[in-house]
């Protein structure tokens, strides 16, 4: 069952974006033409989003190993300052339960989501272009009899 999940809202770059992903997906017979015109314009926004998701979260990530690298400095200093001798597993114990590194980490999950998310959707409208193209062929064929007989016996020969 496809969970029903109207608009997706993803953050990044100090922006929002809410997305109603299944509907500008959604395409039929009726509204072919439509369609096929709009099909470029969503994929580009939603490549570009996927890209813009990307480049944040590279920044997110690097935004990370910077807090984890003043974390450690930190933390050294102190353990130094109370005399106590300082091992690698100690100097990271502390750094990930530091409050700015749990913030960092989860907000480079959220970005992951979103470029995931976001990349999903772009495969979704390059699946719906092969589809537009099949369902407008198909349209074509059902409307010059000549082709559609040929196809049915092609179809009963095999």
């Amino acid at each position: 069952m496809i969970p029903n999940i109207p608009v997706v809202e993803l953050k990044f770059g100090g922006e929002t974006y809410s997305v109603n992903y299944r509907e500008e997906l959604r395409c039929s017979e009726e509204t072919i033409n439509e369609n096929l015109k709009d099909q470029p314009s969503f994929f580009a926004y939603y490549a570009v989003l996927a890209e813009l998701a990307d480049e944040a979260l590279a920044e997110t990530k690097l935004a990370l190993e910077v807090t984890e690298s003043v974390l450690d400095a930190k933390v050294r200093e102190e353990l130094t300052r109370a005399g106590t001798k300082a091992t690698e597993t100690m100097i990271r114990g502390k750094i990930v339960l530091d409050e700015s590194y749990l913030a960092a980490v989860s907000q480079v999950n959220t970005l992951k989501k979103n470029v995931g998310v976001l990349k999903a959707i772009r495969e979704a409208f390059s699946h719906r272009k092969d589809m537009l193209v099949t369902l407008a062929s198909n349209m074509r064929a059902q409307q010059d009899p000549e082709i559609f007989i040929k196809k049915q016996e092609f179809r009963d020969k095999r």
